[in-house]
């Protein structure tokens, strides 16, 4: 019991029910915070991994989640999500549970002599480490990536590709990530010491399998997935008075997955920014199956929520221009807008309820490129010689004898011949 309890990074806190304290409830405190670099999703699984220890060494215990989030909607995604297989409650931060009744379903008191002390590691604190913030940062979005360029890198966690790049170089150094060539281009690769302290760092217990948990779910190609990695810089780059909390690729929401979302605050309201990436592939029969799909899931998550819902789709032009025709109608709390995934930074004004976009049809017609006058002149260039097509001789006939026995349909030919003599 002793072993299982020391592979968990909790507080423990019991709640005295009496003045003399023989009664009380045994709590453990679980703290965790919206803008640790996980989604909704991989914090639920960690809370019902703690719940499933804590079930096997305690008689009664109860689970108290402190969650500091800036907005609503991670706390409620977080309920939404977290099977309570003990007695348990989620509170914001500074909110405390009084008694057994705050717990769904409520706790179960126990006598204070019954209750052993338990032995847990502290949580994990950046100063207790001796590491920067923005260090740990940047080593929990590559335990999310496994690899990823610097660009990407410095989207996600929100910092300059500068500051990023010193960072990495620091984790280097440390020996916690590695170069690794990723497609054309080297990038970087965390490697296992690194994750055992990001794993530590979001104080997951020992001995548990997450790697299914942690990443991104689902397999894209290189184009595909850097431009989902960069949406949040994307985003910043569109729209200056944007405030990003935290962004991920490759998240469940709501039985869905989108390619990359961004929740932040924009025009004065916790805005969620919803992002699919299409890279032309798929026939337009499919994209209409699978876009209306994944606009309903919108709509119901932002009715259910709350919460308003811009719906971005980027790719091809062509690909962009037949999405208008993909939307099941319009919900006044999602904003749909498309654009060209080749123009970084460039994004039209939303306006909810409405399908927005800011290239023109007149883009198609334009003239091929072929036919515009060049930026330099070409005469300064001279043409590439021709290679001289290379006469290969013919091959002189052999003159050596060709035997042959003669009798290779003998046995056909005389069974035939034999047959129809008779």
């Amino acid at each position: 019991m002793i072993d299982i309890l020391s592979r968990l990074t909790l507080e423990w806190i019991p709640i005295s029910l009496t003045r003399d304290g023989r009664v009380m409830v045994d709590v453990f405190k679980h703290s965790l915070s919206a803008t640790d670099g996980l989604p909704p999703y991989s914090q639920a699984r960690i809370i019902d991994l703690i719940s499933n220890r804590l079930l096997k060494v305690r008689p009664r215990p109860c689970l108290w989640v402190s969650v500091d989030a800036p907005g609503s909607w991670y706390f409620n995604e977080l309920q939404r999500l977290v099977k309570p297989r003990i007695p348990l409650v989620i509170l914001p931060t500074g909110e405390v549970p009084k008694d057994v009744w705050d717990f769904s379903p409520h706790g179960y008191p126990s006598l204070a002599e019954n209750i052993e002390n338990p032995r847990m590691e502290p949580p994990f604190t950046i100063t207790n480490f001796g590491c920067k913030p923005n260090l740990i940062r940047v080593l929990r979005i590559l335990a999310r990536l496994k690899a990823a360029h610097r660009p990407e890198v410095a989207s996600l966690t929100g910092l300059s590709q500068s500051q990023v790049r010193n960072l990495l170089q620091q984790l280097q150094v440390m020996g916690l990530i590695e170069r690794r060539q990723i497609g054309k281009y080297e990038g970087w690769a965390i490697r296992n010491k690194g994750l055992s302290l990001s794993h530590r760092s979001w104080n997951i217990p020992k001995g548990v399998h997450f790697r299914k948990y942690r990443g991104e779910f689902r397999y894209a190609g290189e184009r595909h997935r850097r431009v989902s990695r960069l949406w949040r810089s994307w985003l910043e780059t569109a729209y200056p008075s944007i405030e990003i909390w935290e962004s991920w690729t490759e998240v469940p929401l709501q039985y869905g997955i989108p390619d990359a979302l961004a929740w932040g605050s924009h025009r004065g309201s916790e805005t969620l920014f919803w992002l699919e990436v299409d890279s032309g592939h798929s026939s337009r029969k499919t994209m209409e199956v699978n876009y209306k799909r994944r606009l309903k899931l919108a709509y119901d998550h932002a009715s259910r929520w709350r919460i308003p819902i811009v719906f971005c789709m980027l790719g091809p032009l062509w690909a962009v221009e037949h999405f208008r025709w993909c939307i099941p109608g319009m919900s006044p709390q999602v904003a749909i807008i498309g654009h060209d995934w080749r123009e970084f930074g460039n994004l039209p004004e939303y306006e909810f309820g409405k399908w927005s976009e800011n290239f023109s049809m007149s883009r198609f017609y334009e003239p091929a490129r072929s036919h515009k006058g060049l930026p330099f002149d070409p005469k300064q260039y001279p043409p590439k010689p021709k290679k001289v097509a290379k006469i290969k001789p013919s091959k002189p006939k052999s003159v050596k004898p060709k035997f042959s026995t003669g009798f290779e349909n003998a046995d056909r030919w005389y069974r035939r011949r034999s047959e129809r003599d008779e």
